[in-house]
């Protein structure tokens, strides 16, 4: 989703106000776009990180803040002291809009309407042991590394983080697969089904249901399996 740029100043957050050290050229070092900045004034604005580090006309761009837990857009005139925890890293885009999203039900905003999964994994602090979900109505989708997400459409995108493998139980055993969307076949072939073996799975309502050629069907953890001899009971 995206909003006009914010340009009135907000309060620090709370994750904000611990404080940090100064340089030892008594400056305030700060990062925008991963590339090193230093002031000797403590409190510059948005505007002036933006045009110290290249960005001009500073009101042609956006400037985003990275925080432990979040995002935040920081106007032109608003304040920003180098000084407090928070204000390590910035990032600047060529923009008139913010775009927003949430993962983990942390709301996130971002100067561009695109947004790729590594970006993604690392202002959200994602693990290497773990996946960014993202939330749809129909079927949740696991963003791959060379997943783009599009920020520029109706409504918010919500994103979840997932274990990277999950524990399912087949005929009472547990057994370790991917976190994902699966195909029927898909399936018998991660859990080692036997050859000729149908495959039923306890459904939302607690019944054995089986489970039909080419069905989808979403795994996050937890989900029991049992085969099946064609024709007979399950095993």
């Amino acid at each position: 989703m995206k909003t006009t740029k914010a340009a009135e100043p907000r309060n620090n957050t709370d994750e904000t106000r611990e404080v940090r050290a100064v340089e030892h050229d008594g400056k305030f070092a700060t990062t925008v776009n991963d590339v090193e900045l230093r002031f000797i004034d403590p409190v510059p604005d948005g505007g002036q990180i933006l045009g110290k580090a290249g960005f001009l006309p500073a009101g042609d761009h956006v400037l985003i803040q990275l925080l432990h837990h979040g995002t935040r857009s920081v106007g032109l005139d608003e304040p920003v002291d180098l000084r407090e925890k928070g204000t390590e890293t910035f990032w600047a885009f060529k923009s008139d809009c913010v775009f927003r999203f949430t993962v983990r039900d942390r709301g996130y905003e971002w100067g561009s309407g695109k947004i790729t999964e590594p970006e993604l994994r690392r202002i959200a602090g994602v693990g290497d042991d773990e996946v960014l979900v993202l939330e749809r109505s129909g079927e949740d989708e696991v963003l791959n590394a060379d997943y783009v997400l599009d920020l520029g459409g109706a409504g918010t995108e919500h994103m979840h983080v997932s274990n990277r493998f999950v524990m399912v139980c087949l005929d009472n055993i547990e057994k370790e697969i991917s976190c994902g969307t699966y195909t029927t076949e898909d399936l018998i072939v991660a859990l080692d089904v036997e050859a000729g073996y149908l495959l039923n799975v306890i459904d939302a309502q607690g019944q054995l249901a089986p489970l039909q050629p080419e069905q989808s069907i979403w795994i996050e953890g937890g989900v029991k399996f049992f085969t099946q001899v064609p024709c007979g009971g399950s095993s």
